[in-house]
């Protein structure tokens, strides 16, 4: 794997696990 595409992917999962992350505290939230 490229280094451009493993960046990409640490980006998506990141991304991915954060906005997660947000939904469970909004819905803990509310």
């Amino acid at each position: 794997m490229t280094v451009i595409g493993y960046i990409g992917f640490l980006f998506v999962g990141l991304s991915t696990a954060l906005a997660l992350y947000i939904g469970l505290s909004k819905a803990q939230i509310i």
